[in-house]
């Protein structure tokens, strides 16, 4: 609390109007810190004699005369300031300072409810405003210190949070890989009607759960400012083909009319995260065929020119599901936030996507919104502001021989993990295409098997006993022999972009994480069999 006028009270005996002179002059000679004398009516202050102001008279050379007149008539202050004193010595202060600085010399007149408490001198004024900043600063610096140490632990918790999502995502998707790849090749093996909608329901929840698990981190990374925007060229026609090739099996099962359309010159390339613009309309895209029981689901992709390098990508995705109920609506962006109870008993999810979705496009500067109809559809749009790029990249040129597949012939691929579940799952996935694989259980005995035999290609998971992928693949990148050009691409539970960005940094080709569906894994083949050896990723899971 600001400290208040009273405590600069000194309780100096005051005189009145009669008072003369001498009696004056001997006060102020017997005590040599009295700086002012109060002058008073009863209890009712009229004026102030200040020390120095009695003593210029008396210096005078008729100060002897002055004696026995009363100070009252030749050098009292009238008009001395009169301060209560339960006044803040802050208001204090300032009235001092703008309309008063003539009293920090002479003083000033303290009283309670009008009475004549004692006086205040401009000395002890600055002796209480100095303690007073003296202690405000102490106060800083321990509040300093404590928010200080504050931000040391919400960083340490930041820290400890991201550690422990990163742990339990590959922890989850370690056995979540080993669900699903065995449940992809449970289908593949001549199942009657029954047992193939029993191992249809595994997949299928598998993947719910993966979208869980994937909407939490994305989240996570939102909540604390760490989502990454990692801009490249790409053509807008690619992100249409992948948006074909993903969902149109989706849409197939449920027997829906499913089209993406791209408006545009087929090589027209832009300038943005692709990956995060993927997110996005993947998730509409899902979310559009997971509500439409019968009909259709479109998707158009165009671009705009906006001038200035910059060009304005708008994705339009319509359907002829359920619809949003009016009520509703205002809340389809809010987190943990779906239609009503019964679409999370019936759809599963968690309701994060829209509000990831949302957040994304505002770091990319873009927006999202929606129209819809209960009972007719919705038609969900976005916008994203992304560059323009004028010229096709080259292709580089980097022992393209090398280091892509061959088209056509036998291949001979070593298969790096320590798991024996995913073992099996990525064996018996390569085997639906009639190729036979070698298998090791950690980095080194990867990096002995390349020695002992030319390998076209090389799984390689990351976290391994002994010696772990990364390391494994450093190992090989450096050999002076053509092993050193086998492809390598890493299927991880590592699925985080630092993750990804250490498996190429490694030297890695490709970067697939775990769970391994078998159209991205064949797809990363054949993208390898194309001679595209530059190292990028392939993160889709869902």
């Amino acid at each position: 609390m600001s400290r208040l006028v009273r405590h600069l009270s000194e309780p100096v005996a005051p005189i009145t109007a009669t008072t003369k002179g001498e009696v004056v002059y001997e006060m102020f000679g017997d005590d040599e810190d009295l700086l002012a004398l109060p002058v008073v009516d009863g209890e009712r202050p009229i004026g102030l004699i200040p020390r120095d102001a009695f003593f210029l008279k008396m210096a005078d050379r008729h100060g002897r005369a002055l004696f026995a007149k009363r100070p009252v008539t030749f050098v009292m202050d009238k008009d001395p300031l009169i301060v209560e004193e339960m006044t803040p010595v802050n208001d204090l202060n300032r009235l001092i300072v703008t309309k008063r600085p003539g009293a920090l010399m002479d003083g000033f007149v303290i009283t309670r409810n009008g009475a004549y408490r004692g006086i205040g001198t401009g000395l002890a004024l600055f002796t209480a405003v100095s303690d007073e900043s003296e202690e405000r600063n102490r106060k800083l610096a321990a509040l300093a210190k404590q928010l200080g140490q504050s931000r040391l632990e919400a960083l340490s918790a930041a820290k400890v949070k991201s550690d422990f999502l990163a742990t339990m995502s590959h922890e989850i998707r370690t056995p979540l890989n080993g669900v699903l790849g065995i449940s992809q090749l449970l289908l593949e093996t001549g199942l009657n009607p029954d047992q193939e909608k029993l191992a249809k329901t595994i997949v299928d929840s598998g993947e719910i759960l993966l979208r869980i698990l994937n909407d939490v981190l994305d989240f996570s990374k939102l909540e604390a400012g760490k989502l990454d925007i990692e801009p490249e060229s790409f053509a807008l026609s690619k992100l249409a083909d992948e948006a074909r090739a993903l969902w149109s099996v989706r849409a197939a099962e449920k027997a829906l009319d499913f089209t993406v359309t791209c408006d545009g010159k087929e090589d027209q390339l832009i300038f943005g995260d692709r990956v995060r613009l993927e997110q996005v309309l993947f998730n509409l895209i899902g979310n559009a065929i997971k509500f439409t029981e019968q009909g259709s689901v479109s998707v158009v992709l165009s671009t705009s020119a906006l001038g200035g390098g910059c060009r304005l990508l708008r994705a339009d995705v319509r359907d002829t599901g359920c619809g949003i109920p009016l009520n509703a609506q205002s809340r389809m962006f809010q987190q943990f936030s779906q239609a009503d109870a019964s679409t999370t008993r019936k759809h599963g999810g968690t309701g994060l996507g829209l509000a990831i979705s949302r957040r994304i496009l505002e770091l990319l500067g873009g927006t999202i919104g929606f129209e819809s109809e209960e009972g007719k559809g919705t038609h969900f749009w976005f916008e994203a502001v992304l560059g323009e790029v004028t010229l096709m990249p080259e292709t580089p040129a980097v022992e393209e021989a090398a280091a892509s597949l061959p088209i056509g012939g036998p291949l001979r691929i070593l298969v790096a993990e320590d798991n024996v579940v995913n073992q099996q799952v990525i064996v018996g996935l390569l085997q639906m295409r009639g190729i036979e694989a070698d298998v090791v259980g950690d980095g080194r005995e990867a990096l002995e098997a390349v020695q002992s035999r030319s390998y076209n290609l090389v799984f390689m998971d990351v976290q391994m006993p002994h010696m772990d992928g990364l390391a494994a693949t450093r190992a090989i990148r450096s050999l002076h022999t053509t092993a050193a050009l086998t492809p390598i691409i890493a299927l991880t539970a590592n699925a985080r972009r630092e993750d990804e960005a250490q498996c190429l940094a490694a030297g890695m080709n490709l970067h697939l994480a775990k769970p391994i569906r078998k159209d991205v894994l064949f797809a990363a083949m054949d993208q390898l069999a194309g001679h595209q050896t530059r190292p990028q990723a392939m993160t889709r899971t869902a």
